[in-house]
C-alpha cells in the first residue's frame, strides 16, 4: 500500500515514520513522543518542542512511497505508538489496507517489525487477519525492555511474539526508559527510606504515624482547595491507614473509598453517567481546563485500568512508573462526579505500599510536596490535557453542561506516561528527603522538649500541646492574649523557661507542617 505524497516543510525536510502517517490519513491523535523527518543533512538531529522530540534523519533513511515501510522505521525507530496505530487502523477500515496488509506479511514471514505489526493490528482490532500462523522465526519481545517499562511477557504462538505490554486493549500506558528515570531508579529511594526509619526508635515512629497521616490528608485536600470537617477528615486518615492491608482493587471498592472521602450526598453508586469537566468560572463564563471520556467510555477504560494494575503489581514493574501510570491514568478517566483528585493519590500510596516502597505502617506526605509545588503538578496534568483539549470536539450550554462530540476513548486509552513517571519519582524523593525526615525529627525533638518542659511545671498533653502550639504560631513567644486566656496559673519564670525550651527544639523546626 502505497503512502500519499509529503509535503516538504519550511525547513526542508520530508515527515516519516509516524509523522508521515498522521498527516497523510488526518489521524486527530496526540502526537507520539517522536515525531521524524528527512533532509539533506549528515547525520541524525533531534531537538524538543512542546515537551517531543522532534528527529531529522539523512536521506538514506527515507522509508519511500510504502506505507508498511513507513510504519516499521516508526516501529524500529520511534517505538509504539498505540494510539497512531489504533486510529490508523480504524481510518482504514472498507479500504484494501488489511488485503495490503495481509501480503506485506507474507512476504517477509520471519521479519520482526512484520510480526509486531502483525501482531498489533489483531490485538487493537479485537480480529484476526486472513493469515495462517507463523512456523517459523525465533520469539521477539513486542516492546524492547530496554526502551520502555514492560510487564512479564505472555507467548502470542500465532504471530511468535512475546506480549510484554503493560497493559491490555481497553487500557495500556506507555513508559519509556528514558535517562531521568534510570538515574532515579539507581537512587535506590525505598532503601534509603528503610534507612532513615531504621535511625528511628519505636517510640518515635509510633508518635509520626499521626503526623504523616494527618499531613497528607490536609495537603490532599488542600490540593482541591476544600477544607473538609473533622469527621470526613478523619474518615480520609482512616482509609489511608487501611490501604496496606488491601490485596486487591476492583470497581466496588473503588466506590466505597469514593463513599467515605466525599461528603455522604455526593457518594456514588456507580461509575459516573454525566459527562463532567475541570474548569473555572470566568465572569458569566466557563473556562474549560480538562475533558474527561464520555460517560459510555469509563466503564470499558476502568475495567482495563483496574486488569493493568494487577498485571503490573504481577510483572512487578518498577514502583512508582507503576503507580503514576496507574493513578494518573485513573485521573484522566475521571470515573466519579467527585473525589478523583484524591482517589488519584491515594492510589500512589496503595500502590507504593502494596509493593513495599513505602515503609511499614508510614506514608509518604507526597501530597504536602505536590501542595508546595503546585505548578509543576499542574504542568504534569497539563502535559497530557492540553494538546488533548485542543483536539477535543465539545459544546456547553446556558447551564454549563458539556456534551462531547464524538468517540473519546482512543485518547485516554494509551497514554504515554514517562513525564508522569518522572514527576512522581521527583517530587518523592523530595518527600523522603525532607517532608519524611522532618517529621520524624520534630517527633523526637518534641519528644526531647516535653522532657524538659516536664521539669519546669507538670502540664496535661492538652495544656502542653496547646502552650507548643500557640508559640510556634508566633515565633517562639506567647502572646500576651494566649498568656491570659490559657495560662495565667503559670509564674513569668515557668513561661520564660518553657518558651526558651520550644525556641531551643522545636523552633527551628516550625512544627508537624
Amino acid at each position: 500500500m502505497k503512502s500519499r505524497g509529503s509535503r516538504v516543510s519550511s525547513s526542508g525536510s520530508t515527515p516519516i515514520g509516524y509523522a508521515k502517517v498522521i498527516e497523510d490519513y488526518r489521524l486527530g491523535v496526540i502526537p507520539p513522543h517522536q515525531l521524524s523527518s528527512w533532509a539533506q543533512v549528515s547525520g541524525k538531529r533531534v531537538h524538543l518542542s512542546e515537551g517531543r522530540e522532534i528527529a531529522v534523519y539523512p536521506s538514506a533513511y527515507d522509508p519511500g512511497p510504502s506505507l508498511f515501510s513507513h510504519l516499521e522505521f516508526a516501529l524500529k525507530h520511534e517505538g509504539v505508538s498505540l494510539e497512531v496505530l489504533a486510529a490508523l487502523f480504524r481510518a482504514t477500515e472498507g479500504t484494501s489496507f488489511v488485503n495490503d496488509l495481509c501480503r506485506h506479511i507474507q512476504e517477509r514471514p520471519t521479519g520482526q517489525y512484520t510480526r509486531r505489526l502483525w501482531f498489533l493490528y489483531e490485538f487493537l482490532m479485537g480480529r484476526q487477519l486472513p493469515l495462517e500462523d507463523a512456523t517459523q522465526g525465533n520469539y521477539i519481545e513486542l516492546l524492547d525492555p530496554e526502551r520502555y517499562y514492560t510487564a512479564t511477557p505472555e507467548r502470542s504462538r500465532r504471530h511468535r511474539v512475546l506480549d510484554n505490554l503493560l497493559g491490555n486493549v481497553d487500557f495500556c500506558p506507555m513508559v519509556r526508559r528514558t535517562p531521568t528515570l534510570l538515574a532515579f531508579e539507581a537512587k535506590r529511594l525505598a532503601e534509603e527510606a528503610k534507612q532513615i526509619v531504621a535511625s528511628y526508635d519505636e517510640d518515635a515512629l509510633r508518635r509520626a504515624v499521626s503526623y504523616l497521616y494527618t499531613k497528607e490528608t490536609r495537603s490532599s485536600f488542600d490540593i482541591e482547595r476544600e477544607k473538609p470537617s473533622v469527621e470526613r477528615a478523619a474518615r480520609f486518615v482512616s482509609l489511608l491507614g487501611e490501604l496496606p492491608d488491601r490485596t486487591s482493587l476492583d470497581k466496588a471498592a473503588l466506590l466505597q473509598m469514593q463513599n467515605v472521602i466525599v461528603e455522604p450526598r455526593f457518594g456514588e453508586h456507580d461509575y459516573r453517567e454525566e459527562q463532567n469537566y475541570v474548569g473555572e468560572s470566568v465572569g458569566m463564563r466557563q473556562r474549560i481546563h480538562f475533558v474527561p471520556p464520555r460517560p459510555e467510555d469509563v466503564p470499558r477504560l476502568m475495567s482495563g485500568l483496574l486488569s493493568c494494575l494487577e498485571r503490573m503489581t504481577a510483572s512487578q514493574v518498577e514502583p512508582i512508573v507503576h503507580a503514576a501510570a496507574i493513578s494518573f491514568g485513573f485521573v484522566f478517566i475521571h470515573p466519579f462526579e467527585d473525589g478523583n483528585g484524591r482517589l488519584h493519590r491515594m492510589l500512589i500510596h496503595y500502590i507504593l505500599s502494596r509493593a513495599g516502597f513505602t515503609p511499614k505502617g508510614l506514608i509518604f506526605p507526597i501530597s504536602a510536596v505536590m501542595l508546595q509545588k503546585r505548578g509543576e503538578y499542574d504542568a504534569c496534568l497539563e502535559s497530557f490535557s492540553k494538546p488533548l483539549m485542543t483536539r477535543l470536539k465539545y459544546e456547553t450550554n446556558e447551564a454549563w453542561s458539556l456534551s462531547v462530540k464524538e468517540e473519546t476513548g482512543g485518547f485516554y486509552r494509551y497514554i504515554d506516561f514517562t513525564r508522569m513517571a518522572e514527576d512522581l519519582y521527583r517530587w518523592t524523593e523530595e518527600t523522603i528527603r525532607t517532608e519524611f525526615r522532618e517529621e520524624l525529627d520534630f517527633v523526637v525533638r518534641y519528644r526531647e522538649a516535653r522532657e524538659k518542659m516536664e521539669n519546669v511545671v507538670e502540664m496535661s498533653d492538652t495544656m502542653r500541646n496547646r502552650f507548643v502550639q500557640f508559640c510556634l504560631q508566633n515565633g517562639g513567644r506567647l502572646s500576651p492574649t494566649k498568656r491570659d486566656k490559657y495560662f495565667s496559673t503559670l509564674t513569668e519564670d515557668e513561661l520564660q523557661a518553657l518558651e526558651q525550651l520550644v525556641q531551643e527544639y522545636l523552633l527551628p523546626f516550625g512544627g508537624p507542617r
